[in-house]
């Protein structure tokens, strides 16, 4: 009950036109807005749980940026949302596939705090593959995420993680095939 009025309450927060971003702020050339900052913002409403009101400014920065990076971003932050806030994880990893159906790469500003293109690539793929393992139990899924990940990111940080979960499933995947 508790997920299904979060989930509720998520909806509304998007769809509600209370805080509509679009009427207070102008979007034209002649008012800019510095899409970091809003970011910036968005991150401070999550730190202090207004978590709809970060989801909405998430959601206008995607509807109003043609930065490419900074939308990878805001995606990136709704997936980490929408799985550790409302535990909706097919809404989580259809935002984490959004970040990796970008296959090309773009420059991104140094002195942005943004994360780059490759490290959200890779922070998303391996989350794939840990939510069909850890949350939904699809471990054939899972397994296929992780291993495409030791394909793509072989000199990553999260290299013995991701070995580490191979491992389990290919434990659970015997244990289940001996009972058999």
């Amino acid at each position: 009950m508790k997920i299904f009025l979060l989930t509720l309450s998520i909806f509304s927060a998007v769809h509600s036109t209370s805080f509509d971003y679009k009427h207070k702020h102008s979007w034209d050339k002649a008012y800019r807005l510095d899409l970091d900052s809003l970011y910036a913002i968005s991150q401070d409403l999550l730190k202090n749980d207004e978590v709809f009101k970060s989801i909405k400014h998430l959601n206008d920065i995607i509807d109003n940026t043609n930065d490419k990076n900074l939308k990878l971003n805001c995606y990136y932050d709704l997936a980490q949302i929408y799985l550790s806030r409302s535990n909706d994880y097919e809404k989580s990893i259809r935002y984490f596939n959004l970040i990796l159906n970008h296959k090309f790469n773009f420059g991104s500003n140094k002195n942005s705090k943004l994360k780059k293109h490759d490290d959200l690539n890779e922070k998303s793929l391996f989350m794939i593959g840990y939510i069909y393992h850890n949350h939904t139990g699809n471990l054939s899924l899972a397994k296929k995420f992780y291993e495409k990940f030791l394909d793509y990111h072989p000199n990553s940080d999260l290299i013995s993680s991701v070995q580490y979960e191979i491992d389990v499933i290919n434990n659970m995947i015997n244990e289940y095939e001996n009972k058999k």
